[in-house]
């Protein structure tokens, strides 16, 4: 199949994953008439427990999506949206909102498969094209979704319940569409083509053999016998080649000191964006009255389009970011800090609306920046794999400063969470000012040591003229 026609149909199944007007007013809608949960049960005992599902499922997630070639993770993303939003609907007590959120992380995690699918479908050279397409989609999706949601809930066309309805038709129908991807013969870790089938011995030396063992010219009774045996073992065999793959590209990507120093962001940055973006409409909410008309759904079609294009534009400026990255990453990191802490003390709603837009801008830009500088320094393989590391490393860092700041002792009110989660993001500023100083003094001294070592060189060509015409002159 023609890579445009997988190119389009993962783009239909991306655009209506996102289309969800409902996640604008989901806070509003669980402290309303609908279903009179207070903030406190909402902040504590029903949202944190998406944050500990995404991190628990996503690497179970990664592993079975490579070894059962995606497809049918793709089928199970749709699926568990769909009991999401239904049960969202349906349900009216504390337990039953914890099994939504349950499924809504795994929502998010079967989404790795949505995304490295490209990687084992489509040719390497149309990468970067379905890549592009792919999220434009996605971001079509998740702009028209916050259109739609603020234009029926300002006009009075639809409440925040029935905005749940157009939410679940729309991931049925991804579901559904889903069914019509093409299955994938290979994938990056267990079932790869063109390779050479790596089997082990009972002494564990590796021994390789070719692919295709069942084109033999011809096969004997005793050969047929041991079949069944054999696909056992190959298995195992599937199961050690994935390992030693893995194993082999998380050292050939973990060993480069600029992998290391973005990944190290994008990991912390994106712990601190989700936990900002999950509580975010209860601080808007302790800000509006009654009589205000609320635009969430306005702000999250707003960010995305801004985001969109300064996503877009920042691939173009022809920045250094290896000598200069840190130093930029510490600004903007400290800007992200001072609006959090600022937010955690105002209760102007267009200071939050504005300010929330403005992080999520700053964060959706700089994380572009971080996974292309990652990606020009690994194998096309490791995309995936990097990418899932990274993203487990900020569940993990979510789920710890959940459990302390929300669950844990400390159990703080929504205003202290938020100046806790900018004085979060000053210490990465801090952190990165240092690192980008002395990334910065390295620099200059290997320049200056170019420059002595290119003068000492220009030196020694001007004196062994001058020793030859001695040694002419003498001889």
């Amino acid at each position: 199949m023609k890579w445009i026609t997988i190119s389009c149909i993962l783009c239909v199944f991306g655009c209506f994953k996102e289309f969800r007007p409902s996640e604008s007013f989901v806070t509003d809608y669980l402290t309303g008439p609908w279903k009179n949960f207070t903030d406190t049960q909402v902040n504590q005992e029903i949202f944190p427990v998406s944050t500990y599902s995404y991190f628990s499922t996503l690497v179970v997630i990664f592993l079975i999506t490579d070894f059962v070639r995606y497809k049918p993770i793709i089928i199970l993303c749709g699926l568990s949206g769909t009991i999401t939003f239904l049960l969202l609907a349906l349900g009216q007590d504390v337990a039953t909102m914890q099994v939504v959120e349950f499924f809504y992380g795994l929502f998010f995690s079967t989404e790795v498969a949505y995304y490295t699918y490209i990687y084992a479908k489509v040719d390497r050279k149309h990468y970067q094209e379905v890549t592009s397409h792919t999220k434009a989609a996605s971001l079509f999706g998740r702009c028209m979704a916050g259109i739609i949601a603020q234009l029926t809930t300002s006009l009075d066309v639809l409440n925040y319940h029935q905005l749940n309805y157009i939410t679940l038709s729309a991931i049925i129908f991804a579901t559904v569409w889903a069914f019509f991807l093409p299955s994938v013969g290979q994938s990056i870790y267990f079932h790869r083509k063109h390779e050479k089938h790596v089997a082990f011995t009972n002494n564990g030396i590796r021994q390789s053999q070719p692919d295709n063992l069942n084109q033999a010219p011809c096969v004997s009774e005793e050969n047929v016998k041991y079949d069944s045996a054999e696909s056992n073992i190959s298995i195992l065999n599937k199961v050690r080649q994935a390992y030693i793959l893995l194993w082999k590209d998380f050292l050939g990507a973990y060993s480069n000191s600029h992998v290391i120093l973005w990944s190290i962001w994008w990991s912390f940055s994106t712990c601190g964006f989700l936990q900002v973006s999950s509580y975010i409409q209860l601080l808007w909410q302790s800000a509006v009255t009654p009589q205000d008309k609320i635009y969430n759904g306005a702000v999250d079609s707003l960010y995305t389009i801004i985001g969109t294009i300064t996503v877009f534009c920042i691939g173009k400026i022809p920045f250094n970011w290896s000598l200069i990255g840190a130093i930029i990453v510490s600004l903007i990191s400290f800007v992200e800090g001072i609006l959090l802490v600022v937010s955690s003390y105002s209760y102007n709603i267009w200071f939050l609306y504005g300010a929330y837009i403005v992080f999520g801008i700053i964060y959706h830009t700089m994380v572009t920046v971080a996974s292309f500088e990652v990606v020009k320094c690994i194998s096309e393989d490791s995309y995936g794999l990097v990418f899932g590391l990274n993203t487990f490393l900020a569940l993990l860092l979510q789920s710890v400063l959940t459990a302390i700041v929300v669950n844990g002792n400390l159990s703080l009110d929504l205003r202290s969470q938020y100046l806790i989660y900018g004085g979060y993001f000053i210490v990465i500023a801090v952190l990165y000012t240092v690192i980008g100083i002395v990334t910065i003094v390295r620099h200059a001294k290997s320049g200056a040591e170019f420059k002595i070592r290119e003068r000492k060189g220009s030196i020694a060509t001007e004196i062994q003229p001058q020793d030859e015409e001695k040694s002419n002159s003498s001889g």
